[in-house]
């Protein structure tokens, strides 16, 4: 049985058996079918059930021994499930799913370095060098190792350039050795092969920012919005970006894009007000403040800009009024205390 409606099937049998309290026949196919959609489902009792019914009939069955060592991982029984894992490893020596099963119980009792070796041991002749390879890579991870997980993300990569974990791992390693330069080398390279990879364009544009290519990531997050225009993130950064050189009109038309794909995009409504502020056009900044407040009615920096605008107006009143309503979002901001307390000091010596 390998396809879906043959797994319903036995899944349905299955269920209809446990509910009327019988006790019907499967072949170890079948139970490893069931097995696996519950376990694929996060139904565990299920899945202990027919694990149960699969070994009474099936006592010898190593695959589903396989899967009675996965569900006793699941509940952290890590002792009897490397005593269940090693009784099979006594008998089968080759046994590739036992083996990885080992080497997860050693990464749970942290034992890193023992699961490395043990994966590393079967790398040769394992058929799925790509889930291997990136094992092996995530227990560097765990010690740290950050040089040494990014050698194994970028093999395992080599195998399927869509997989974006082993991507994003390969930033984060990246990241964590503040490598900069490299990171730009690798994302050209990776590029170079996959070329409309929203991802990668986005990342080489952050990083250009970071070494102050401003052209060079424009350009980034240009062709990564041209991979994929509904992925707002570049554009977040292509706007951010174009306040920072000072660009506000353009900027102005990045974040309308936003409010094109996300037309309650608070965000891109209070960053136009920004923009409007820095220009100092205050008229035309209040307008998308105030609309911005209307979609969110909790975005503090929002009310603060507009308690600004009338503190410059000398309109203490309704400065005090928005400032109020930044507090109550965000109580922690120092300044909206401070200029809540400017506030009450100005309209108190007003009205004396």
């Amino acid at each position: 049985m390998d396809n879906v409606n043959d797994i319903n099937f036995s899944v349905s049998r299955f269920e209809k058996m446990v509910k009327e309290n019988k006790v019907l026949f499967f072949d170890s196919v079948e139970f490893e079918n069931i097995i696996s959609f519950y376990l694929d489902t996060g139904k565990l009792t299920f899945a202990k059930k027919a694990l149960s019914l699969s070994l009474s009939q099936h006592p010898s069955n190593t695959n589903l021994k396989l899967f009675q060592i996965e569900i006793l991982i699941q509940e952290d029984k890590l002792i009897q499930a490397l005593d269940l894992t090693d009784s099979i490893l006594l008998i089968e020596v080759n046994n590739f799913e036992a083996i990885i099963l080992k080497s997860s119980i050693l990464s749970k009792q942290k034992k890193h370095v023992k699961s490395i070796i043990l994966l590393k041991s079967i790398l040769k002749d394992y058929e799925n060098k790509k889930e291997l390879l990136y094992q092996i890579a995530i227990e560097y991870l765990f010690l740290e190792e950050f040089l040494k997980a990014n050698y194994f993300f970028k093999k395992s990569l080599r195998y399927d350039f869509m997989d974006h974990s082993a991507l994003y791992n390969i930033l984060y390693c990246y990241e964590s050795t503040k490598n900069i330069e490299g990171v730009i080398l690798f994302l050209q390279e990776y590029l170079s092969k996959n070329p409309y990879s929203e991802i990668g364009w986005y990342n080489l544009g952050k990083n250009y920012v970071k070494t102050k290519k401003y052209d060079k990531a424009l350009a980034a997050f240009d062709y990564a919005i041209f991979s994929d225009d509904s992925f707002t993130s570049p554009y977040i950064d292509k706007g951010k970006l174009l306040e920072k050189i000072k660009k506000f009109d353009e900027a102005i038309e990045n974040y309308n894009e936003i409010i094109a794909i996300n037309p309650n995009s608070s965000y891109a409504l209070f960053r136009i007000g920004l923009c409007y502020e820095k220009k100092y056009e205050y008229n035309n900044s209040l307008t998308y403040y105030y609309k911005c407040i209307s979609d969110d009615p909790n975005m503090d920096k929002a009310f603060y800009r507009i308690s600004m605008y009338y503190y410059r107006e000398s309109n203490f009143k309704k400065a005090t009024e928005f400032i109020e309503k930044a507090i109550r979002s965000n109580q922690e901001k120092s300044k909206y205390w401070k200029i809540y307390l400017n506030c009450l000091s100005k309209t108190s010596t007003k009205n004396y």
